[in-house]
């Protein structure tokens, strides 16, 4: 997942590094998902779009701060 904009701490890369080494590849050769994505969206809805509701958006997940955006 990429994400631009003017709030995102960038130079740097967020997530864990899976490998790709024998092993480590999911399928035949993607990397494996070390973020899920409702953590990201979660954010974004938190800090840009100023919408804390991401409980009742994202039912049954509790996201984890990941930080990305300013």
């Amino acid at each position: 997942m990429m994400v631009l904009g003017g709030d995102v701490h960038r130079g740097r890369v967020h997530g864990a590094w899976p490998g790709m080494r024998e092993g480590q590849l999911i399928g035949p050769g993607d990397l494996a998902v070390t973020t899920d994505y409702r953590d990201v969206l979660s954010e974004v809805l938190v800090k840009r779009l100023k919408n804390p509701a991401t409980d009742e958006i994202f039912p049954d997940n509790s996201p984890q701060v990941r930080n990305i955006l300013k």
